[in-house]
């Protein structure tokens, strides 16, 4: 952990030594409480189970030669439940992205979390994870336009290296503006999920996905969507692969 927050700080040092800071700082306190009753009983004290949270972040933006800009963004979560206390945890998250365009065409985002969650009465579910991305964006016309993601995110358990796993996320989108009424995107993603110390559990998602925007008229917009799924195992194994199949229709309209 210690060495992932030495290199987003080398990392933001470099994008802000050669230019003037303009910075915006940001946050937000929250606390408050989730209360589980049950349907069933019909006694008056028919309190299942109640928990009280913070949760509290603070964001430190820099904005570089427009449009380019930094943010860095600390955020810390507590929950405590009333009886089942094996769910009680305390969760740190920093968050560095850097985004740079140039030409009003082409756009770069780099992103790295970090994340340290503990379990304070269940140290076996504990863990530590980091996520790195880069989004690639270009705009090729005014019809045209793709975006090209990468992401590799690992996760690592204190007391139980069993568990550990990374997933290698690869995606590429591309939206056409066919005229002024209608709109098309075509989504394709892949997750790998690799677990380090039992690869009979390796898998894979496929996602295929394709929509269709109508704007009907000034007050009435419709989407239609269809997306399949396929979750297929690299080895024989009890788990099941899957194939799944999702029609959609979406509506806006003002009143």
């Amino acid at each position: 952990m210690q060495k992932f927050t030495l290199l987003l700080v080398l990392i933001v040092l470099c994008f802000t030594l050669p230019v003037q800071a303009d910075f915006e700082l940001s946050g937000k306190i929250e606390r408050g409480n989730n209360t589980y009753i049950s349907n069933q009983d019909l006694a008056e004290d028919n309190i299942v189970d109640f928990y009280n949270y913070d949760n509290v972040w603070l964001k430190l933006k820099n904005k570089l030669d427009y449009p380019n800009y930094y943010y860095i963004k600390v955020k810390y979560y507590q929950k405590f439940y009333e009886d089942e206390s094996s769910y009680d945890n305390r969760t740190l998250d920093l968050i560095g992205n850097y985004t740079q365009e140039f030409n009003e065409v082409f756009r770069n985002k780099f992103k790295l979390s970090l994340k340290d969650k503990k379990y304070i009465n269940n140290k076996d579910s504990s863990y530590s994870s980091y996520s790195l991305s880069y989004q690639f964006r270009h705009q090729v016309n005014d019809k045209n336009q793709y975006t090209f993601d990468l992401k590799r995110k690992e996760y690592s358990y204190m007391n139980n290296k069993s568990k550990d796993y990374q997933i290698n996320t690869y995606q590429i989108e591309w939206q056409r503006d066919v005229n002024d009424k209608n709109q098309y995107t075509f989504d394709l993603k892949r997750k790998e999920y690799s677990y380090m110390n039992n690869k009979s559990k390796d898998y894979q998602i496929n996602t295929y996905q394709i929509e269709w925007q109508r704007d009907v008229n000034d007050k009435f917009e419709l989407e239609f969507g269809y997306q399949l799924t396929n979750k297929e195992h690299y080895y024989r194994t009890e788990a099941s692969d899957k194939v799944a199949h999702k029609y959609s229709i979406d509506f806006n309209y003002d009143l």
